[in-house]
Parts: structure tokens; C-alpha cells; sequence
């Protein structure tokens, strides 16, 4: 009987301990909220691309060109490597019209016809551009041999004219070369010179 009455109360027992709900952690009442954070957009920046920008194409070299030597015989120097002073000097003789009648990659050498009276430079001073006003056939369409060399750490370019003695290395006749010409080498050099700094488009 005794063993009757305890096994029943271990059963009530065990009833009403399943029946009590833990209310610990029921009431939040007293917990902290974390704030409510207000989501804002951000604006949407509208890239606007100037497409007659992205087409412009910047030119001369500015100060990776300059002449050196004296008025009368002057050097120009650029300073990039041989190759690309060699194309530079060639685009630059296209651009100012001034024609090539042969070439040497290997020598660095150009043979060109130039007039110094077709040509006016920007850099002249202000006796050169007299002079060019006032006597514009002082010079004739003659031959110029510009060397193309790399120098120590620049290309240096020279012009010089070519004479009688060695105009066979075009295949002009010897009646361009009858009597005086003047020589208009340094017209020559200071007009590339300006086209190089000034005008070529660069890629």
C-alpha cells in the first residue's frame, strides 16, 4: 500500500512540474531595442561623358623638343629614343608638306626639297620675319639632307644643303642646282622643330 501511495505521488509530481511554464525569458519588456536605423539612398551621380573629349587628340611634344647650336646652324633635340624621333621628324615633314625624295632608316638620314619661302616660322624674330616679308625670293626650292642621330641620352636632328658634289644621291637634275642657293637649312630645322612642339598629333 505504501508503495502504491509513492508511486502516485511521483506521478503527480512529474505532472504538475510539466505543466509549469518558465516565464524567465517571456517578458521583454525591460530589454534595451536597438534604434531603428533610418535607410536612406544614396543619390544615383550620373556620369556624363564628353565623347568630343575622349576624341581629342593631344598634341606636340612641348618640352621634349628643343634647338640647340647657334642661329645659323642649329640642332634639334628630341628627347625620346632614335625609333620614335625617326617617325616623329618623318610625320612632321608630311605635315608640313615638305616632300621626301628618299630615305635611309639604317644611315638616319632624310633627302628632302625644301623652300624657305613657302614656309613661315613662328619662332622667327622679328628681323627673320621681316626679312621674309620684304624678300621672300631670297631663297629657292633646293635639297636638304637632315640627319636623324641618337646622341648620349636625345635624338639629334641636323639639316644641311646639298650641293653639286653630292646631288647624284637624288634623282633630281644638275639644272636645280645652277648658281647661289642660300642656304635655308636653319629655316628648315626651325620649321620642324615648331610642328614637333606644337602640332603633331600624338597617339
Amino acid at each position: 500500500m505504501y508503495l502504491k501511495n509513492s508511486f502516485f505521488l511521483l506521478l503527480l509530481l512529474i505532472v504538475s512540474c510539466s505543466d509549469v511554464k518558465s516565464t524567465r525569458y517571456q517578458d521583454t519588456s525591460d530589454l534595451e531595442m536597438p534604434p531603428k536605423m533610418k535607410i536612406i539612398e544614396k543619390p544615383k551621380v550620373e556620369i556624363e561623358e564628353n565623347e568630343e573629349n575622349n576624341d581629342i587628340t593631344e598634341t606636340g611634344l612641348g618640352d621634349d623638343v628643343l634647338l640647340a647650336g647657334t642661329d645659323e646652324k642649329p640642332v634639334m633635340k628630341i628627347k625620346k629614343l632614335f625609333d620614335r624621333s625617326w617617325t616623329l621628324v618623318e610625320q612632321a615633314l608630311k605635315l608640313s608638306e615638305i616632300e621626301i625624295t628618299d630615305k635611309n632608316r639604317e644611315q638616319g638620314i632624310f633627302y628632302v626639297l625644301f623652300d624657305p619661302d613657302a614656309q613661315s616660322s613662328g619662332d622667327s624674330g622679328f628681323i627673320d620675319n621681316m626679312s621674309f616679308f620684304f624678300f621672300e625670293d631670297d631663297y629657292e626650292e633646293a635639297a636638304y639632307k637632315l640627319t636623324v642621330v641618337w646622341h648620349e641620352s636625345d635624338t639629334e636632328v641636323r639639316a644641311e644643303l646639298v650641293n653639286q658634289v653630292n646631288s647624284d644621291l637624288l634623282d633630281d637634275d644638275e639644272d636645280d642646282f645652277e648658281g647661289t642657293v642660300v642656304d635655308g637649312g636653319a629655316k628648315l630645322l626651325k620649321t620642324l622643330y615648331k610642328t614637333i612642339r606644337d602640332d603633331l598629333p600624338l597617339n
